[in-house]
C-alpha cells in the first residue's frame, strides 16, 4: 500500500531558506558592476544591461520579481488556509464571540494574493502613470495606516509573540514598499536609484518572509487538521 510522500519543515528552516534566497537575489552586486563608474567593470568586461537584467529587481522579467511574487502568494495561501481552519461551523446554532475571527485572516490572505498578482502585473506602476505628478505612494501611505489601525483588534486578540511578529513584518514590508519607494528618485539609469531599489525590494522580501515565519509559528502553536487534496475518478464524489 502506498502511504504517500510526507514533507515536513520548521518555521525557522523555512525562514532561513527563503532569507538566503532573498539575499542572493538582491541585485546590489549586479547593479554596482554596471552602474558604478568607479569600478569600471562595464567597460573592462564589455557588459551590456541585458546580461544583468534578469537580476534587476526593478524589472518585471527577473528572478527577483518571480521570487517576490511567489512568497507573497505563499503568504496569502497560508493566511487563507488559517482562515478556513478557523471558520465557524455554519450548522451550529451557537456562535461564540470569536466566531468572526477567521475574517481577519481571510481578508489579509486575499490582500497578499492581490499583492502577488500586482508584483508581476504592475498595477501600482499603472497608478503612477495615471497620477502623473504624484507617486502612488501618496495614496499608498494613508491606505497602509488605515489597514494597520483596522487590524488593531486582530493584534490585540493575538497579543504576544504572534502580534509582535505581524507588526515587525508589516513595518519592514510597508517601510520598503511605501517609505523607501516614495523617496527613490526617478533616474532609473543611476547607481543611486538602483541601490535604493535594492533596499526597497529587499525590505519587501524580508517583510513577507517574517510574515510567513509568523504564520507557520502560529500554526505550530495552534495546530489544525491538515489540508488534503484528493483527485477523484471521473464522476466521483468527495467523501
Amino acid at each position: 500500500m502506498n502511504s504517500g510522500t510526507r514533507y515536513s519543515l520548521t518555521p525557522e528552516r523555512a525562514a532561513l531558506t527563503l532569507g538566503a534566497v532573498a539575499a542572493a537575489l538582491v541585485h546590489v552586486a549586479a547593479m554596482q558592476a554596471y552602474f558604478n563608474p568607479a569600478l569600471g567593470l562595464d567597460e573592462r568586461f564589455d557588459l551590456s544591461y541585458w546580461q544583468l537584467a534578469v537580476f534587476d529587481l526593478d524589472e518585471e522579467e527577473s528572478f527577483g520579481t518571480w521570487f517576490s511574487s511567489g512568497i507573497l502568494f505563499v503568504a496569502g495561501v497560508l493566511l487563507l488556509n488559517q482562515a478556513r481552519a478557523l471558520c465557524p461551523d455554519r450548522s451550529s446554532e451557537l456562535r461564540s464571540a470569536e466566531s468572526s475571527e477567521h475574517r481577519w485572516w481571510f481578508v489579509l490572505g486575499l490582500a497578499f494574493v492581490f499583492l502577488s498578482v500586482d508584483e508581476v502585473v504592475g498595477m501600482h506602476e499603472l497608478m503612477n502613470t495615471l497620477m502623473e505628478e504624484n507617486p502612488w505612494t501618496v495614496v499608498g501611505f494613508p491606505v497602509l495606516v488605515l489597514v494597520g489601525l483596522s487590524y488593531l483588534p486582530f493584534l490585540w486578540r493575538y497579543r504576544g509573540r504572534t502580534a509582535v511578529l505581524f507588526v515587525v513584518a508589516g513595518v519592514i514590508y510597508g517601510g520598503g514598499a511605501v517609505g523607501v519607494e516614495h523617496y527613490t528618485d526617478a533616474d532609473v539609469n543611476s547607481l543611486h536609484y538602483n541601490m535604493w531599489t535594492a533596499l526597497e525590494e529587499g525590505m519587501e522580501m524580508y517583510g513577507v518572509i517574517v510574515l510567513i515565519y509568523a504564520i507557520l509559528d502560529f500554526m505550530r502553536q495552534n495546530p489544525v487538521p491538515r489540508v488534503t487534496l484528493a483527485v477523484l475518478p471521473d464522476g466521483g464524489a468527495a467523501g
